[in-house]
């Protein structure tokens, strides 16, 4: 008898594979953290509003294909809960939050595609990153954009991956794990 493999599952065993591997499992703590749950909202990616996580099932289904990917989304909103993203930045999503959504997702896509085992976590294609901002935290990256946009909230320039299909999580600067 198969098993269908739903994408709870996945977002569990992610859960439990970084949790045990070397590199990602000082974020076990912030992985325990609030809620993960996969949801049936259309167009959404993925969100945290600082506490909880939340995964978009279609989403899930069609753009993470490996393990990698999938834990490569769970990495991602687990280090904006980790890097205080929502808590700390809150001024600058006030003031602009396309681009604070943008720099925040290079600081974390950042750490994700440097880290030494690529077969733990990886991004799906088409993910927010440019190496321009290695090692950057997300004001720095702000401050940048800002500049190069002219305060404006097109993407931002440069030579980053994933073109015009770019995908962007959600964030909310309100709800600090208050559903």
């Amino acid at each position: 008898i198969a098993m269908e493999i739903t994408q709870e599952i996945r977002i569990k065993r992610g859960h439990i594979a970084m949790m045990k591997h070397p590199e990602t499992s000082l974020y076990s703590g912030v992985m325990m953290m609030g809620t993960s749950e996969v949801v049936d909202k259309e167009g959404m990616t993925a969100y945290t509003d600082g506490v909880n996580k939340k995964y978009g099932r279609q989403f899930m289904a069609t753009k993470c294909k490996t393990d990698a990917e999938v834990n490569g989304i769970i990495l991602h909103e687990n280090l904006h809960i980790a890097l205080r993203h929502i808590l700390h930045s809150r001024d600058l999503f006030l003031e602009n939050a396309m681009l604070a959504n943008i720099a925040a997702d290079m600081v974390v896509n950042d750490i994700i595609l440097n880290l030494k085992d690529k077969k733990i976590a990886t991004l799906p294609p088409g993910c927010c990153y440019d190496p321009r901002f290695h090692n950057m935290n997300m004001r720095e990256v702000y401050r940048i954009l800002k500049e190069e946009n002219k305060g404006g909230t097109k993407g931002p320039g440069g030579n980053g991956s994933g073109g015009g299909e770019q995908q962007f999580d959600e964030h909310d600067i309100h709800g600090q794990g208050k559903e």
